[in-house]
């Protein structure tokens, strides 16, 4: 009796990133792509399969997050294999909240990406080396991810502040282009440090730089 094919999901805002790694990976007899998604409503009716794998390029302008991460909660067999170009850390923390058993740019080979599916399907682990580079100067290997702060902790309006105080804006500044109250500005200012663990506006700006929120 023949073993059935592994199933598989790809998720990508690009088509034609989803029809080259389908191609690539009908190269494989034991791995069969059962659906293709290009936003939330598709990736949801895909999940309803219930895929052995997720492969995902994690956007959040088109992937909802929320939605994502009931849909996959439903079923934990389910390992996800992130294939992005997302290159901000703290979009790489984000994507890491899933159930992500492999992690690769878009930069990777054929091979890599071949290996990544293999790995994850026996329950493996594998990341690229640009990936793992991040991970390891964050020492998040073997840390809990829950333990390290990044923007997506943040309410929109305190990246906004974090982005002027790395303007070198100091609390009545903000204020007053945020139409704010400089006790309210100090609030926000307070519990911002006390979210991403820093004691000083140099450190924020340095969090802001590091994370990519000046650009």
């Amino acid at each position: 009796m023949s073993k059935r094919p592994i199933s598989v999901v790809i998720a990508d805002y690009q088509p034609v990133f989803r029809e080259g790694i389908k191609s690539l990976l009908s190269h494989e007899n034991e791995f069969s792509v059962v659906y293709e998604a290009g936003n939330t409503a598709d990736l949801i009716r895909g999940l309803s399969l219930e895929p052995d794998i997720l492969i995902l390029d994690f956007n959040p302008f088109y992937f909802d997050e929320v939605r994502l991460t009931s849909a996959l909660s439903s079923i934990p067999s389910c390992k996800v294999i992130i294939i992005s170009s997302q290159d901000k850390k703290w979009n790489i923390f984000k994507s890491l909240e899933f159930n992500v058993y492999c992690y690769l740019t878009k930069e990777c080979s054929a091979q890599e990406i071949i290996k990544a599916v293999q790995m994850a399907s026996n329950g493996e682990k594998f990341f690229c080396s640009f990936i793992l580079d991040v991970l390891l100067k964050h020492n998040l290997v073997h840390s809990p991810l829950k333990d390290y702060a990044f923007p997506g902790c943040l309410s929109e309006r305190e990246i906004e502040i974090v982005k002027l105080i790395a303007q070198g804006k100091i609390n009545k500044e903000i204020a007053r282009e945020l139409y704010l109250s400089p006790h309210t500005v100090h609030t926000h200012r307070k519990n911002i440090m006390k979210k991403l663990g820093v004691h000083s506006a140099v450190e924020l700006t340095n969090f802001a730089k590091e994370n990519g929120l000046l650009t």
